[in-house]
């Protein structure tokens, strides 16, 4: 495996207006490609960052403006304000974050926590997303199981305990068996990355009652669905195959020995997958 660099860490000042929403003033982000391209906006997962998204950044910026948020309370993205975050509280940073970098509408593409971010946004915007891709889709609950909140408050913590603790427990859980030793180790160190008060707040956001089957006819632009065959954190069945037939506009790619992380586990088809579906945006 090939270990593309980085661009490096950018920061962009949270607009005035919206300060009071977050506890400070700054956002951070990666970014490549021509500021003038067609605009490729990443979100990441719950346990991750922007440095994520490694495996498009070399591949994605011949064609596009590839953005990867940190969201707020992520690596050096000051947090919300607010310890329970709605999706319209992630709904809303997304719309300050675009708003203090200048972009107006964009390919929209979030893994798991991102994905649910994503829908959120979406949702409420559709006209600005020109298309929406997801992987590791979530789409949230009416009635939160037992057995998922102590999954999440599992998760909750570990982080309380450190990053490093946070990131020891591994991704055996979060990729398919053909991950490689090399990049299990990469998505470490991406997970030790992960700050306590973020990912508290977004696990708050994912044990709330937010379920997007019900609000799906909104999504009204092309979605892309890209699912690995085994995700055990979430499933198809529980997640992708109740969204799918809720979209107006809508397809699944399930990509086979893959986890719950298909940009790193198979960055290759991931990239070939997402500018067949961009299409002409591009050209």
């Amino acid at each position: 495996m090939t270990i593309s660099p980085l661009p490096d860490l950018r920061f962009a000042r949270i607009p005035l207006h919206a300060q009071d929403r977050y506890l400070g003033d700054r956002f951070s982000y990666i970014e490549a490609g021509p500021v003038d391209a067609p605009c490729v906006l990443f979100l990441h997962g719950i346990g991750s960052n922007a440095t994520y998204f490694r495996f498009q950044f070399l591949t994605l910026s011949q064609h596009f403006r590839v953005v990867a948020w940190n969201a707020p309370g992520y690596w050096m993205s000051d947090n919300l304000a607010t310890e329970h975050p709605s999706d319209a509280d992630y709904a809303q940073a997304l719309t300050d974050f675009t708003q203090a970098l200048g972009i107006e509408d964009f390919v929209l593409c979030g893994n798991s926590f991102g994905s649910v971010v994503a829908q959120a946004f979406a949702i409420r915007q559709p006209h600005r997303v020109r298309r929406l891709i997801m992987t590791g889709t979530g789409v949230g609950q009416k009635q939160l199981s037992q057995e998922r909140r102590e999954k999440f408050e599992a998760r909750a913590q570990r982080i309380r305990l450190g990053s490093y603790q946070y990131g020891d427990a591994g991704m055996d859980n979060l990729v398919g068996p053909h991950a490689s030793p090399q990049l299990r180790a990469l998505l470490v160190e991406v997970s030790r990355g992960t700050q306590a008060a973020g990912l508290l707040r977004a696990v708050s956001f994912r044990l709330s009652d937010f379920y997007t089957p019900d609000l799906a006819s909104a999504l009204t632009m092309p979605v892309l669905m890209v699912q690995g065959s085994e995700d055990h954190m979430n499933p198809r069945q529980e997640n992708a195959d109740l969204l799918l037939p809720q979209l107006p506009n809508g397809s699944l790619v399930e990509l086979a020995g893959i986890g719950h992380l298909p940009e790193v586990e198979d960055p290759g088809a991931f990239n070939q997958l997402l500018l067949n579906f961009v299409g002409s945006l591009h050209q």
